[in-house]
């Protein structure tokens, strides 16, 4: 099986991604081939590495394109670009057609990208208990159920991604390392009691207190177990509010609003891990060795293209060049762009209002190309005609810019650039859970359970930052009923969290997905074949073919 192979190969070397050193290295330093797959999954001397290279393995699923930009074609949210929609088969993410298939290529790597890391945590997980169940040293058990936490947390998030955008999944679950690994798929009942309990056990082990390193910290287990309450369709049985907020009460005084929501942000680093907002947050640096690459796939063609030369001033001191090229932090190739809804005022009909902050720090509109930020006299005007097709100057993904990879960054400012400055190598942190969201959340469970006065109140402190403080009387949300509320908090979650990766999921879970979806994006929309079957993937065939426990029969329904 195709899928089998590949988590067996990863694991052979039980993830020592996590270091430096490399598989052949590693076989050569351990006699790998005298131990046995039971010696080498209960090794503590393995598994701590494992533990750190779980976390480096989530980061890099979310690399470029599979974990993170794909996700965002084809909703309400976001588009793919003209240039984009020229290929056929990604073409399909957003059209609907015959291309969303088994045989999606991009469909395919999102549902690869996901599995090792499971697998990898799952035995993990095992090992540690296993090493728990014999210890007697209470200190060390403390310290193997705190490994065993972290490769819970790791487990739970990528199977909730998973379960989230293809219904029923695998549940990788060992008990005997030498057998092979039941890949069927499972009820939602059983995916979700396996993600509910990874993040119980994670909540219980976890350390307190804010993240400081790649590793999470007790608030994002809990959070996540709010979120779940919310995400998890009512089939699964986990579909509870009241619960979810006993969760997010749970985290209330640990975590505030950051005062400037343009910062949170800030690719300069004055932020990392130090936000009162971040929850969790994986750490991303402008270079080969922990990149995101976003800014290659939301920036602009036009601004990628213009190359040569550093430009002009506005004193006519003109270098013959245009400026701009893979060094320009606004440059890109287009994969995701913003729908018109998430991008324009709400009087031209969009989703924006006057005086909202967000919306500057979220989306790009000017393609004035400064060439010293800290001198704003200098600059290349703003470039007029687009390099290939028209909406390479329209508004654009903002959030995810890098200034650190710009050819023009102060050098004191993009130390971390360390493999030359490229839109490639963009790597602002992702703050995967922030309080702004799980306020959000807990307003949204407040309402469901008849506290509509609440929730509106709980709303107001975040749309207070995004009018600098102060939220003016005519702005504050009042006298909503509960069902205007549900309308209300799905345009509030795409102001504060545009292109951070929830929107998809938040229409799934509303049951809005279709209706938002068909009458926003325009590919979807002049296509016209969106259906309800859609808000799931199709299973990658390459799957089902070669996985002894799928049939053809496991294909999601309408595929």
């Amino acid at each position: 099986m195709k899928t089998i192979k590949y988590i067996l190969a990863v694991t052979c070397c039980y993830l020592l991604v996590a270091s430096t050193t490399s598989c052949s290295d590693f076989l050569d330093e351990m006699p790998t081939s005298k131990m046995t797959s039971e010696q080498i999954n209960t090794d503590l001397s393995l598994l701590e590495p494992a533990v750190d290279g779980l976390y480096t393995s989530w980061r890099g699923s979310k690399t470029s394109r599979p974990g993170f930009v794909l996700n965002m074609c084809g909703i309400d949210e976001t588009k793919q670009g003209m240039v984009q929609m020229t290929n056929a088969s990604q073409a399909g993410l957003d059209k609907y057609d015959g291309a969303l298939n088994g045989t999606s290529p991009q469909v395919s790597e999102s549902w690869y990208s996901r599995w090792p890391v499971i697998n990898s945590a799952a035995r993990s997980i095992r090992g540690l208990e296993m090493l728990a169940e014999q210890e007697t040293d209470e200190a060390q058990l403390k310290k193997l159920n705190l490994l065993r936490a972290h490769a819970c947390f790791v487990r739970a998030v990528m199977s909730f991604e998973t379960t989230m955008l293809w219904g029923e999944v695998p549940v990788i679950e060992i008990e005997d390392f030498n057998a092979r690994i039941n890949m069927a798929r499972q009820p939602l009942d059983v995916v979700w009691k396996q993600i509910f309990d990874d993040l119980t056990f994670a909540a219980a082990n976890l350390e307190d207190g804010r993240q400081t390193d790649d590793r999470a910290r007790k608030g994002a287990a809990i959070a996540m177990l709010g979120k779940i309450h919310m995400y998890a369709p009512v089939e699964s049985g986990y579909r509870d509010f009241a619960k979810a907020i006993t969760y997010f009460d749970q985290i209330k005084s640990t975590y505030s609003l950051h005062g400037n929501f343009a910062q949170l942000f800030d690719e300069f680093g004055w932020l990392d891990f130090n936000s009162d907002e971040s929850i969790f947050e994986i750490d991303y640096d402008p270079n080969n060795a922990r990149r995101s690459g976003w800014m290659w796939d939301f920036g602009s063609r036009t601004l990628a293209d213009r190359r040569g030369g550093i430009g002009t001033d506005p004193d006519g001191n003109r270098n013959p060049g245009w400026g701009g090229g893979e060094g320009c932090y606004m440059g890109g190739y287009e994969v995701v762009v913003p729908t018109e809804y998430a991008h324009k005022m709400k009087d031209a009909g969009g989703v924006w209002e006057e005086g909202d902050l967000r919306r500057a720090a979220s989306i790009r509109e000017d393609y004035t190309y400064y060439t010293d930020v800290n001198d704003l006299t200098k600059f290349i005007p703003a470039p007029t005609s687009p390099a290939w097709m028209a909406d390479e100057l329209e508004p654009h993904v903002k959030k995810w810019e890098d200034r650190r990879i710009d050819q023009f960054a102060p050098n004191d400012l993009a130390v971390e650039a360390t493999n030359g400055r490229s839109m490639y190598r963009s790597g602002k942190n992702y703050m995967y859970l922030r309080y702004g969201d799980i306020l959000l959340c807990y307003a949204e469970c407040l309402n469901e359970t008849g506290k509509s006065a609440e929730a509106m109140a709980m709303v107001n402190q975040v749309r207070a930052r995004a009018w600098g403080g102060t939220l003016p009387a005519d702005k504050q949300w009042s006298g909503l009923s509960q069902e205007q509320f549900r309308v209300q908090i799905m345009d509030e979650r795409i102001r504060e969290l545009c292109f951070e990766n929830w929107r998809r999921m938040d229409l799934i879970r509303t049951g809005m997905y279709v209706q938002l979806v068909k009458e926003r994006n325009p590919w979807t929309k002049e296509s016209g074949l969106i259906k309800e079957h859609h808000v799931r993937w199709p299973i990658p065939e390459d799957e089902i073919k070669n996985n002894p426990d799928m049939e053809m029969t496991d294909q999601n329904p309408g595929y």
